[in-house]
């Protein structure tokens, strides 16, 4: 309908009267001062006299909220945890986005937590952080829903004026050190303190510590008992040693801040502070589309949700066992399979209630003589099907095949869908699966690419891969397009030609190499999240380059990770420390580690072709270099630009067979290596390393058993002395060598730990290395734990770590370095705690 209205010009047209009937109205002619009058009464016809036969529209979603605001906080103690006031949300009608920076949020009083998710309207928030550790600093935390932000600040009091006359105690922290890694529950930190008027208090992160005494004159701890005596002068400091067990948060970064008072009023609330962090690296991943976030497994048991764009995690649910992780994004749910003995069940876990449930149970039918040892699962979301793979090993057989069920979720009915030996399919072996929309894919053997049937279960060889021993297998970001990740590298799979090539290789110079791989996942169309749990990392992989970086890491320190460290030494700066790696899966190397940052540099590639054992590691201050002991050579690594050179053995050096090597030591005034070689009896190898000549150094072995000392695997050298230890693990004894007269004794014969056993005994755990520690005239012994023998007091104290170490290295403060897999530690024999330093 258009009616125009003109002050000098009249014009009409035919219009429908708006009525019941329909009719037609005659023609009308409208001036200007009618025009307002026949329009309003169009518009009440047209609003009100419908029939009410055209519905109403539907409302419009908003997940906008109005605006909101917290309460700024004042005179907040520092360290503490502040939290606001609560808010209400409003002005939404469906579900909003909520996300928190620098703190933690809580929804209707339940727990806090950092990890984005949704709420409705009327919902009540409040949010949290730690204050600062400073005075007169602010915090801020910044919480968005639905794309409306709102700050809470908290600013801590202003520092008091100090009421004491004299100095300030001090305070520091002896271990941990900063930028450790420790796993979540309580950490002893342990340190000292200096005053000149006693230690009246002494906290961490407001938890009060124990103060012991660290010298005879200064046995009065408390500041007031320390004046009542008056006995020392106002100049004179004292000392004190200090412990406090303190709670640390699983995945998070902590810091610990000492501070430390007098009883003059002197107080000093920021003595010192460390930093440790907890975070883990998922093992198995898969991505939820919905809410955008990630969904990991840690250790094996703990379900966390990781929002990727900040890297917080969200603790949805923990499960006793879980190895795989299948998304079910209509149900919102996870999919997992898990065997005990033969008993095959497949689980799920509601990802809106984090509970978890048994889906079925079930006994395969499998021969007696035949074993269950594995089971892996994935999901096909479109006809909600699960695929079950089961590993069976037969009796005296080497090669598992596998029998593959089909379970349909809806109907809860399955099938036995193909095995191992299906007729009228290859022979084949299944390793990883995954699914390519409602497509199953394979890989089979080192190098093979299968599809199989998911109607009939027969198997087709899609095409050759590169023989890189398959770990994991993705879809990529089309329908003919898979990822599969390896102990070689990353392969790129294009089905519709076929073809595949390797898109990012392993290398012995890799920054961020790959040694066990768990998972692999096509984060977005243009990344690959890579799972490795021997690294503890996730990488981030450019899907069109394959370049590599850290995505997410559970290490300290940057640079090419840790594997298997087996022996370190100092070198001429005690910040550095040298390291030499034999890679286990990865290339073996030597490299040099920041002991305040953890950071490593790669100094060699020590990936001799056919060598995966090393003997030694030695600084050779002469010259500026690293001795490295192989098997059957000496390698000589130049500082600080790496250069390898060979000292003796592989053609160099003239002597007996260098062949052998297990252990040994140098001794650095006469420029010698001593070398333990098993098959020996009654004498050592001796390397001048100056002219790379061998000869055997034979001594007196009448303190041996039989008269023989043999089956010597390690050697220790007491330059101050001229003496050596030596470990026979052979005959589970150590023995001390004067290098002058070659006499022998027997110095060890027995280390017994709590369980009363001698871990000396190779039945135990045998002797694997020894050092000696020439300043405390002790023996360091490596076998499963770490033992000291004390030759002064002739005992054996056996540190009860329950864990094994690769070697140990004593410090000034009585610490000790130790290696592990994968990890430099930090290690306090008076707690037993230990914390890393470097992964």
């Amino acid at each position: 309908m258009l009616i125009y209205c003109s002050y000098q010009h009249r014009f009409y047209r035919r219009i429908k009267k708006l009525t019941k009937t329909g009719s037609v109205m005659k023609h009308l002619f409208f001036t200007s001062k009618h025009c307002l009058l026949v329009l309003t009464l169009l518009l009440l016809v047209a609003c009100g006299g419908g029939s009410g036969s055209e519905p109403n529209p539907p409302p419009v979603t908003n997940t906008q909220p109005n605006a909101f605001s917290f309460t700024a906080q004042s005179d907040v103690e520092p360290g503490a945890t502040v939290t606001s006031n609560s808010i209400t949300v409003s002005g939404i009608n469906a579900a909003a986005t909520i996300s928190i920076q620098n703190g933690e949020y809580s929804v209707n009083n339940g727990d806090f937590a950092a990890g984005s998710a949704t709420v409705n309207n009327a919902a009540q928030i409040r949010v949290r952080h730690q204050a600062s550790s400073q005075f007169a600093t602010s915090q801020t935390t910044t919480l968005t829903i639905g794309g409306v932000s709102a700050n809470f600040v908290s600013t801590t009091r202003d520092q008091p004026p100090a009421t004491g006359t004299g100095t300030p105690p001090q305070a520091s922290v002896v271990f941990p050190w900063s930028q450790s890694k420790t796993s979540a529950g309580t950490l002893t930190v342990r340190g000292t303190a200096t005053s000149r008027n006693g230690i009246s208090a002494l906290s961490v992160n407001g938890v009060p510590a124990n103060i012991h005494s660290q010298s005879v004159a200064a046995q009065r701890v408390s500041a007031q008992s320390f004046h009542a005596q008056g006995s020392n002068g106002e100049d004179e400091e004292e000392e004190f040693e200090w412990t406090a067990d303190v709670e640390i948060e699983s995945d998070s970064d902590t810091e610990l801040t000492v501070a430390v008072s007098d009883a003059d009023g002197n107080e000093n609330i920021d003595a010192a502070s460390v930093r440790v962090n907890t975070l883990r690296a998922p093992a198995y991943l898969v991505y939820d589309d919905l809410q955008q976030r990630l969904i990991g497994v840690l250790d094996n048991q703990d379900i966390v949700a990781i929002d990727h764009t900040d890297l917080t995690y969200q603790l949805l649910t923990s499960v006793d066992y879980i190895s795989e992780l299948n998304f079910d994004a209509a149900n919102n749910r996870l999919i997992y399979s898990y065997h005990h003995e033969d008993t095959v069940s497949l689980y799920e876990v509601d990802l809106e209630q984090g509970q978890q449930k048994l889906l079925t149970n079930f006994a395969p039918e499998i021969a007696p003589d035949v074993q269950l040892i594995g089971v892996q699962s994935v999901f096909d979301p479109i006809n909600q099907h699960a695929f079950v793979l089961l590993k069976l090993l037969e009796a005296n057989s080497i090669y598992a095949t596998d029998h593959l069920y089909q379970f349909n979720l809806a109907d809860e009915t399955s099938r036995l869908l193909s095995y191992t030996n299906l007729t009228d399919s290859p022979w084949l072996t299944i390793k990883q699966m995954t699914m390519l929309g409602d497509r199953l894919f394979a890989t089979a053997g080192h190098f093979l690419l299968v599809e199989v049937n998911t109607q009939t279960g027969e198997r087709s060889i899609v095409m050759d891969l590169p023989d890189f021993s398959p770990m994991a297998l993705t879809s990529g970001s089309n329908s003919d397009q898979l990822f599969i990740a390896g102990m070689e590298g990353i392969v790129k799979v294009e089905l519709a030609f076929p073809l595949s090539y390797m898109l990012s290789a392993e290398s012995s110079t890799t920054l961020y190499p790959t040694s066990q791989i768990q998972d692999i996942l096509l984060l977005d169309e243009h990344t690959l999240l890579v799972a490795d749990s021997g690294y503890n990392t996730v990488l981030k992989v450019d899907s069109r380059t394959g370049e590599r970086s850290a995505f997410v890491s559970s290490g300290i320190g940057s640079g090419r990770g840790l594997m298997m460290p087996n022996y370190l030494t100092f070198g001429a700066d005690s910040n550095t420390l040298y390291v030499l790696d034999n890679g286990s899966n990865a290339a073996e190397s030597l490299f040099s580690i920041d002991l305040s940052s953890g950071d490593r540099t790669m100094l060699a590639d020590i990936n001799q072709a056919g060598v995966n054992y090393h003997s030694g590691l030695f600084f050779y201050e002469a010259n500026n270099a690293l001795l490295i002991g192989l098997d059957d050579a000496i390698l000589s690594v130049a500082l600080p630009d790496g250069t390898v050179s060979v000292v003796s053995g592989m053609g160099v050096g003239e002597g007996p067979s260098s062949g052998g090597m297990t252990g040994g030591d140098f001794h650095a005034e006469t420029a010698t290596l001593y070398m333990a070689q098993p098959n020996l009896a009654n004498s050592v190898l001796q390397i001048d390393v100056s002219t790379g000549q061998r000869s055997l150094h034979e001594f007196d072995g009448s303190a041996g058993t039989a008269g023989i000392i043999e089956g010597v695997n390690d050697v220790a050298v007491d330059t101050q002395n001229n003496q050596l230890y030596l470990a026979s693990q052979l005959q589970n004894l150590i023995y001390r060598l004067d290098l002058e007269t070659g006499e022998t004794e027997l110095i060890v014969d027995r280390c017994l730990n709590f369980n009363n056993q001698n871990i000396l005994d190779i039945g135990v755990n045998g002797i694997q290395k020894i050092s000696f520690d020439e300043e405390r005239q002790q023996l360091r012994i490596l076998a499963g734990q770490l033992a000291i023998y004390d030759l002064a007091s002739q005992s054996c104290t056996v540190k009860n770590l329950n864990r094994t170490f690769l070697n140990a290295l004593p410090l000034d403060d009585g610490t000790y370095l130790m290696t592990s897999q994968n990890a430099l530690e930090h290690f306090d024999p008076k707690s037993l705690a230990t914390v890393i330093i470097s992964k």
